[in-house]
């Protein structure tokens, strides 16, 4: 009987040693939002661990932080949040971190640079929404500013981490150069015939200095109204008679949004034998829980971007 006692003590020991494991949600560097995830696992690998507070398929706008990731920053070696503006949760990062914890706003580590191409008739586009003004939140989306940001995160990673700085160094530069070579092919493309070409977006549209970096015109089909909302019979006739005028045929959508209202649209121009295919323009915010899973990356999503776009504009 007390063997057997014994045994079940042991048992029910080990079962919650393994459960405290799996529980176990501190991280060298923790993040808030899957850019600067992406960015810190590309450099540190297999070297130090790194967790996004934000779970995979979640809105970051609205999203407030509980007592675990207080404790989870408290206890990280670095944390890297967005801006005050998308992580209005934090109020004052002072109060944020333990003694030894870097706390880095990586909106405060980037510069927007001029990028004028040779051409003598070309000015800048400019997205046509009510929202020119928020652009820079979304900073993350402009590629070149994307390289800047992994510099900065590379240098904070270093600061806890000196022992590993070379193999650190080597990572950063070949992730840099991974997004350095599609934004210049890309832009490559954009310059043979394609500048100043527009496409519509359905909802708020987040990928302003992506635009602006490619001299892409990015119109909102609905700026003010809500993507996965329902469409009153008025809504919906004026946003299929804007798409018909337009001779639009490819409606973009954001990610992780059930895009209601412009399948609405989708299904009235159908009935007028109108074809509107809709296709994802991804602001790198967060990924599905399977994206997750898989280890999608910012340079997958960059692609899929680019791709979806060309099909857009066509050759």
């Amino acid at each position: 009987m007390m063997k057997k006692f014994a045994l079940l003590i042991l048992t029910l020991l080990t079962v919650f040693g393994v459960s405290a494991c799996q529980n176990d949600s501190s991280a060298d560097i923790v993040t808030t939002m899957f850019t600067q995830y992406d960015f810190a696992r590309q450099i540190v690998q297999d070297k130090m661990t790194v967790s996004m507070i934000i779970p995979p398929g979640a809105e970051i706008h609205n999203y407030e932080a509980t007592s675990k990731d207080i404790v989870a920053i408290n206890e990280a070696k670095l944390f890297i949040f967005t801006s005050l503006e998308i992580d209005q949760w934090i109020g004052d990062p002072s109060n944020l971190g333990g003694d030894d914890t870097i706390v880095m706003n990586l909106s405060e580590h980037y510069t927007l640079e001029d990028h004028n191409h040779e051409h003598d008739t070309l000015t800048l586009s400019l997205i046509e929404d009510e929202h020119e003004h928020d652009d820079e939140i979304h900073y993350w989306v402009d590629p070149v500013v994307a390289m800047q940001l992994i510099d900065a995160i590379l240098e904070n990673i270093i600061l806890i981490d000196p022992i590993h700085e070379t193999f650190y160094r080597s990572n950063a530069e070949a992730y840099k150069e991974e997004i350095h070579e599609l934004h210049e092919s890309f832009d490559l493309w954009m310059q043979d015939g394609h500048i100043d070409q527009q496409i519509f977006f359905a909802g708020h549209n987040a990928m302003g200095l992506f635009g602006e970096r490619y001299h892409l015109t990015i119109t909102s089909l609905f700026e003010s109204f809500k993507p996965d909302a329902d469409l009153t019979s008025a809504e919906l006739i004026a946003f299929t008679e804007a798409v018909k005028a337009a001779n639009v045929h490819y409606l973009f959508i954001e990610e992780l949004v059930d895009p209601k209202a412009a399948n609405q649209i989708k299904d009235e121009l159908s009935r007028e034998n109108y074809d509107l295919v809709l296709l994802p323009l991804h602001a790198y915010h967060n990924l599905t829980k399977n994206e997750f899973s898989e280890g999608i990356s910012y340079v997958d999503l960059f692609i899929r971007n680019i791709d979806n776009i060309k099909i857009a504009i066509g050759d």
